[in-house]
């Protein structure tokens, strides 16, 4: 079972992000990230890594080292640059909203396999007409959408949060500011 992950991206989808290995040695440099891991771009916590993601409650139970049972663990994963942006949804996205008028678009679950697979497919909002393109749609921290994505693993939905300097480290390297949404499930997975 997958508790989800924390995913930080540049807020503009469209926008060209930095390079993936950019990124990884401004998280080492934070201490966000420690020892690399063997999948690519993926690595153990740092010694800052409280400092960095802010987690909720007063006493949060955080694996920072891969248990021998297998289970799940905190850890930080680079995914990107990719060349288009991409839709990360997990099982706990909730109805996207028109960014013009703020109306939530109900038969999105069914347009979601569309989305996935081109984020830059239009959408009409039927409350006001407008169409925008499924990457500009407000999914109020419950999708990503973006071609370079830091992923936080083992981060419950709305636990933890990333910090003001981590979000302005990752901005001051392209691609304008950084925003963060939370996923659980696998579906996801398959975008990045």
């Amino acid at each position: 079972m997958t508790t989800g992950s924390l995913l930080l991206f540049p807020a503009d989808p469209d926008a060209d992000p930095p390079a993936g290995e950019a990124v990884c040695a401004t998280l080492g440099v934070l201490g966000l990230v420690g020892a690399a891991l063997p999948e690519p771009a993926t690595f153990l916590p740092g010694p800052e890594f409280a400092r960095h993601v802010v987690f909720a409650g007063c006493s949060p139970h955080l694996v920072l080292e891969p248990p021998a049972d297998g289970g799940a663990y905190s850890h930080v994963r680079v995914h990107g640059p990719h060349a288009a942006p991409r839709l990360l949804a997990g099982d706990n996205a909730t109805a996207p909203r028109c960014p013009a008028c703020r109306a939530r678009l109900d038969d999105w679950r069914a347009q979601l396999a569309a989305w996935r697979a081109d984020p830059a497919v239009p959408v009409a909002c039927v409350a006001c007409g407008r169409t925008h393109p499924a990457s500009r749609l407000d999914w109020r921290a419950s999708a990503a959408v973006g071609r370079l994505f830091v992923e936080i693993g083992n981060v419950f939905p709305g636990e933890a949060v990333p910090g003001e300097t981590l979000l302005a480290a990752l901005g001051a390297l392209g691609g304008g500011a950084w925003r963060h949404a939370w996923v659980r499930g696998e579906a996801w997975r398959a975008a990045t």
